[in-house]
């Protein structure tokens, strides 16, 4: 009897231990989800670009071969400059795109709303120069090849 109380209670302890380890493995697992989710963007304002590029040339890339370009240019921070073709202002984040005005294919760049001033005067036609994240490129036979920047900031304007 004294042997089946002895197994009784090794076996309720080491319950006890496997359901503090599963209970600290998943506290563990939550806590790195959540301080991921928490982590803000880079700042890209004054962050030194890995790449200065003409927007002709940062489309040429992708419309040449797009494979070569997602890996020279996904997740480099970019310096583009290029004439204004449109501004899309109903979109959330602003959209400006960079490029040639008789061509379909541009440099589509998601504006970051902190930096609002900088990019509230620009106008279809001006000479811009911004800075952002590239997030890759895509082409589509009817609408052309759009290179894409994310949370651009207005460096100069021309």
């Amino acid at each position: 009897m004294q042997a089946h109380l002895k197994i009784n209670w090794l076996t309720r302890f080491m319950k006890k231990i496997i359901l503090l380890i599963v209970v600290i493995i998943v506290a563990a697992v939550a806590w790195y989800f959540w301080r991921d989710y928490q982590r803000p963007n880079a700042d890209l304002k004054n962050a030194t670009p890995d790449i200065t590029i003409k927007a002709t040339d940062f489309i040429a890339a992708f419309e040449t071969d797009t494979a070569s370009a997602n890996k020279q240019y996904v997740d480099k921070i970019m310096e583009v400059t290029g004439n204004v073709k449109s501004i899309d202002a109903e979109e959330n984040p602003v959209v400006i795109a960079l490029g040639d005005g008789g061509q379909m294919s541009s440099v589509q760049c998601s504006m970051d709303s902190t930096y609002a001033a900088l990019y509230k005067n620009v106008k279809e036609g001006d000479v811009l120069t911004v800075k952002g994240l590239c997030t890759g490129g895509k082409t589509e036979e009817l609408f052309g090849t759009d290179a894409i920047l994310n949370r651009c900031v207005v460096v100069k304007k021309n």
